[in-house]
């Protein structure tokens, strides 16, 4: 008999040089639009965090809509409930692993509201080749898509990545005392495992640590039994 089956890479184990930390958390509350003061908050208790290249926090996500509920567009001072499974996801370089985890039993003021951290998970960085960002904010690009994907294909250029699939999303708006910052989601398809992690661990665009330009993965836009 004779069998030729595809030839399939070699897996890629995801380094441990950067990580996120997946906390548990008591807050009952939290505004839609908390990024900007939660980054501050975690500040005050992490003086480096806003000046680590490679230190973000995840937006806490909540569903758009759940028991009679729907998000608004708008986030402006909407407030909504957090469950007991909601977790605040933070990602950083392991070598700031100890420092992160101090945050268990501490409690922060996010406007107002009080979050008081829980125990936390390690997660190593995804491997899959489709990753999406929720909020990308680059300068001068407000309004013109084309502008903003040719943007980030320069920035991702200049990391070695030749980048021949994204696709932007819902524009939004996140409140600092300064004024707004406009984003746009992102996603980046069909790039190496390698790449994908670089790009987790770099992100692209400004406001970085307060959760923008922070790559997840996203099920592949492939065929789906392309991997059965």
């Amino acid at each position: 008999m004779f069998w030729n089956e595809e030839e399939k890479p070699n897996e890629y184990a995801a380094p441990e040089n950067v990580i996120d930390l997946s906390f548990k958390v008591s807050c009952k509350q939290i505004k839609l639009d908390h990024a900007w003061a939660l980054t501050e908050a975690l500040s005050e208790l992490l003086p480096w965090f806003k000046d680590d290249p490679q230190s973000a926090i995840h937006h806490i996500y909540i569903p758009q809509s759940g028991n009679g509920w729907t998000r608004s567009d708008d986030l402006a001072d909407e407030l909504v409930q957090l469950s007991r499974r909601t977790r605040l996801k933070i990602r950083i370089p392991s070598t700031r692993l100890e420092a992160v985890q101090s945050l268990t039993g501490k409690t922060i003021s996010i406007d107002d509201n009080d979050l008081t951290f829980g125990q936390a998970e390690q997660h190593l960085l995804s491997t899959m080749t489709t990753i999406v960002a929720r909020h990308v904010h680059i300068p001068g690009t407000d309004d013109n898509e084309e502008a903003f994907l040719q943007d980030i294909h320069k920035q991702v250029k200049k990391m070695g990545i030749n980048v021949r699939k994204m696709l932007c999303g819902k524009s939004h708006q996140l409140q600092t005392p300064a004024g707004l910052i406009k984003t746009r989601s992102l996603m980046i398809a069909d790039i190496s495992p390698e790449e994908s992690i670089y790009l987790q661990e770099n992100g692209v665009g400004h406001y970085y640590s307060y959760g923008c330009g922070v790559f997840i993965p996203q099920k592949g836009i492939t065929a789906v039994n392309a991997n059965d």
